[in-house]
């Protein structure tokens, strides 16, 4: 089977021989074709709803996986802490993330891996695994029919860590290795506050704001090149 881009490159930092448990798993298509590439053996889909789970047999059942586990789970609460070692949380906002996360605390040791891709609020689940010990080993960025997405992947330390601004907003390890889909996010970002700046009517306040998030993105555009 093949991967949209934005679900290949979730997959693609699963590491050989992993236990997955994909959070939010929709149609399980990250763990069928984790299997089907002998990349695991054994993964869990879960999903808070039931539509999307009886989708996720469908493809299971089509494509004759046998080591896929269904289980009807909000966020991580029907796994056991010792049940998988690679946790994929993906295609849902940050807040949700966070949430997921912070109610899975008991999750948060050493042996275990967490794949994130937010769609939103990026700085904040950033933000939020520093402040709780993960260390983030990496990150990537993909465009996928239009849109940027961004994969990381966190790794509990048990000591916290720290960014500048630059990196909350927009990922330390994407910046130090120049990564090529950040830069052209940024170029664009640059475009839309220049452009929203010399808009009329916005008062000084926020036009104070949208400036200083230009300045970072135009430092971080220059650390860059």
């Amino acid at each position: 089977m093949k991967l949209s881009k934005r679900l290949q490159t979730i997959a693609d930092f699963v590491k050989k021989g992993a236990v997955v448990a994909d959070i939010g798993t929709d149609h399980a298509h990250i763990p069928i074709y984790l299997i089907k590439n002998n990349i695991i053996s054994k993964a869990y889909a879960c999903d808070i709803n039931k539509g999307p789970l009886e989708k996720a047999k469908e493809n299971i059942n089509y494509y004759g996986i046998k080591n896929i586990e269904l289980r009807l789970s909000n966020g991580l609460e029907k796994l056991k802490t010792d049940e998988a070692d690679t946790f994929i949380i993906a295609g849902m906002g940050g807040e949700l993330i966070i949430d997921i996360l912070d109610r899975g605390q008991g999750f948060f040791d050493k042996k275990n891996t967490f794949i994130l891709s937010p769609h939103t609020k990026i700085e904040e689940v950033r933000n939020y695994l520093l402040r709780k010990g993960l260390k983030i080993l990496k990150e990537d960025m993909c465009i996928d029919e239009g849109k940027f997405y961004t994969v990381m992947e966190a790794v509990y330390m048990g000591k916290t860590f720290s960014y500048t601004k630059g990196e909350l907003l927009f990922g330390k390890y994407l910046i130090d290795n120049k990564n090529p889909v950040l830069f052209e996010y940024l170029k664009k970002e640059k475009q839309k506050y220049l452009s929203i700046i010399s808009t009329d009517g916005i008062n000084d306040t926020r036009r104070r704001e949208l400036k200083d998030r230009l300045d970072i993105i135009e430092e971080t555009i220059n650390e860059m090149q």
